[in-house]
């Protein structure tokens, strides 16, 4: 017996925001999507989003978290060409 696999298929959350906000699934219908999907975006809640913190930082704060990592990474890159020359010397 042979099982038919369905294959899901994936939208732009763009398109799934743009469905929900205008409460209008013909633009989704237009870039073929099936009209049972479109529907369902219109019933079921928006899924949680994870996202990270630094889009909620103005520019100032990332310019001067990213001085700091590029000073952090000098630092390190010195302790490991120090290491290395170390491992070498020890053989």
């Amino acid at each position: 017996m042979a099982t038919a696999t369905r294959t899901l298929r994936r939208y732009d959350h763009r398109l799934r925001n743009l469905v929900r906000t205008t409460r209008d699934i013909h633009c989704a219908l237009q870039r073929g999507v099936p009209r049972s999907t479109a529907r369902g975006w219109l019933t079921k809640p928006d899924a949680p989003v994870v996202t990270v913190d630094a889009v909620d930082t103005d520019v100032s704060q990332l310019q001067r978290e990213i001085l700091q990592l590029r000073r952090r990474i000098q630092k390190l890159t010195a302790l490991l060409r120090v290491l290395l020359v170390v491992f070498r010397i020890s053989g």
